[in-house]
């Protein structure tokens, strides 16, 4: 005799993507599939590019002077190793200097970064200055960054902070180092931070205030009858947030979250569904 049939909390607007999981693989049963809110960070970064141009002649004579000369000569030395005016020597390196390639100093000076620009044949452009965002989700365990801001929406779904607690492990943007920001930048593939090019971010300031922006969220508890074992699975439509997922996992298995509280999933519902998968095989 079979046990009677488990009731399963699905929200409505959540059975399309229980049909399909449990259409894909015939051993998982979804006990339950719920909506909520949560919180994430924003923040407005200001970053200062500097790209490469290809230097000029008499770009070049200059820093390979402050590189290979011993002492460096000053730009009256070298204007008369050259044979040149020595106003135009100055001039081009007070450009080089505001550029942050030469030192200022008398003796021509190659800054560390008019190093990194000269092993390129080149020299920086005058910097300039691109808005992006940055995102700190604590859920997700992860600071993401984007060209567009969140849409600060009203969203009518419980706030997964009153069953779960997510604690703020993350690091604050005003926190981080350059390096930090420079290599977070890399891993999000945009194209601001680019070495092999010559493309440098060379400075970050925060701008404003931190906004809290809502985001909705989908929590699937999935009964894997192969495996005889629960899963928590998150979702943000139809994506798996593998991040999330793996956090509510360890949460669960430390006993931190409450089924039956987070979604009238009973311990009882469970074992019937278990002992279902156990007469069906």
């Amino acid at each position: 005799m079979f046990p009677a049939s488990v009731v399963k909390p699905i929200d409505e607007n959540l059975k399309y993507i229980v049909e399909k999981i449990e259409a894909e693989n015939s051993c998982l049963s979804v006990l339950a599939a719920s909506q909520f809110r949560y919180t994430v960070t924003q923040n407005s970064l200001e970053l200062t590019i500097k790209e490469p141009r290809k230097f000029n002649v008499l770009e070049e004579f200059i820093i390979r002077a402050g590189m290979e000369f011993n002492p460096p000569p000053t730009a009256n030395e070298l204007a008369s190793i050259l044979g040149l005016d020595s106003v135009f020597v100055k001039s081009t390196i007070a450009n080089l200097q505001s550029l942050q390639t030469l030192t200022d100093t008398p003796q021509i000076t190659v800054t560390a970064e008019g190093s990194l620009f000269y092993a390129q044949g080149s020299v920086p452009k005058p910097p300039y200055s691109v808005q992006i965002y940055a995102i700190t989700d604590n859920l997700a365990g992860k600071i993401t960054f984007q060209y567009e801001s969140l849409d600060d929406v009203v969203i009518n779904q419980p706030d997964l902070a009153k069953f779960v607690n997510i604690e703020e492990k993350m690091p604050a943007i005003s926190s981080l180092e350059l390096t930090d920001i420079q290599e977070m930048i890399q891993s999000a593939n945009l194209p601001l931070h680019v070495p092999a090019e010559g493309k440098f971010i060379t400075d970050f300031k925060v701008r404003g205030t931190a906004q809290t922006v809502g985001r909705n969220i989908s929590i699937f508890v999935i009964f894997d009858g192969n495996q005889d074992q629960l899963n928590i699975q998150i979702r943000s439509g139809k994506e798996i947030i593998e991040a999330a997922t793996k956090k509510m996992a360890e949460l669960y298995s430390a006993e931190k979250i409450c089924l039956e509280e987070l979604c009238q999933l009973s311990e009882e519902t469970i074992n019937l569904q278990r002992e279902i998968s156990l007469n069906q095989k």
